[in-house]
């Protein structure tokens, strides 16, 4: 009996041992939206190239709404789920998603090419562009949007923790609201034609 509560004893004391390891290696949770003023400093000076192989800038936007959003195609859940929700809410907007332009920036130049973004974009739904640039013109692009992403190495591969968070960006360029993946799409679709309404 004391021989089997010494072993237990020195196994706790190894898992616990291990858990700072464990815990730098795991993927970390992707970090919650920050609370962000309407108003604030989002937004900026980028340069990439959409799925159809086109330098675009910030300045090829001017004068539609865009809805901005960071991820990478390899993502297996958040990304997805929040590019079925943009894809839903363009169509509860109907008619006015017209004034509405999709964005999903890649986090991952490394593996999202424009031809691997064109068709992932397009099984979500072919209004949405996919834009990727060079590791540093996203860094550039992910800075101006407060956009927080971190490589995680996984074994022979890698994944990415990432904010999670969508941007609605107003015609002239200037960051109007910003939405949790969480928000039911039809909230959503809600809240933008509203401003859309109000111009």
């Amino acid at each position: 009996m004391k021989i089997i509560l010494i072993g237990c004893g020195v196994a706790i004391l190894v898992l616990l041992a291990g858990l700072p390891i464990a815990y730098l290696n795991w993927p970390a949770p992707v970090p919650v939206s920050a609370a962000i003023e309407e108003g604030a400093e989002i937004g900026g000076a980028f340069e990439l190239q959409d799925h159809h192989g086109q330098t675009v800038t910030e300045d090829t936007f001017k004068g539609r709404w865009t809805l901005v959003f960071f991820g990478f195609t390899h993502c297996p859940d958040i990304c997805p789920t929040t590019l079925s929700h943009v894809a839903s809410l363009l169509d509860g907007l109907g008619d006015m998603a017209e004034q509405v332009q999709p964005l999903f920036i890649t986090l991952d130049p490394e593996r999202d090419t424009p031809a691997i973004l064109a068709e992932y974009t397009a099984f979500f739904d072919p209004r949405i562009l996919g834009l990727a640039g060079s590791a540093e013109q996203t860094r550039q692009v992910a800075d101006a949007y407060s956009v927080y992403f971190k490589k995680v190495n996984m074994g022979d591969t890698y994944t990415l923790d990432h904010t999670t968070t969508l941007y609605l960006m107003s015609p002239d360029g200037t960051f109007k609201r910003h939405y949790s993946e969480q928000m039911p799409a039809d909230a959503m679709a809600q809240d933008i034609a509203g401003l859309l309404d109000a111009g």
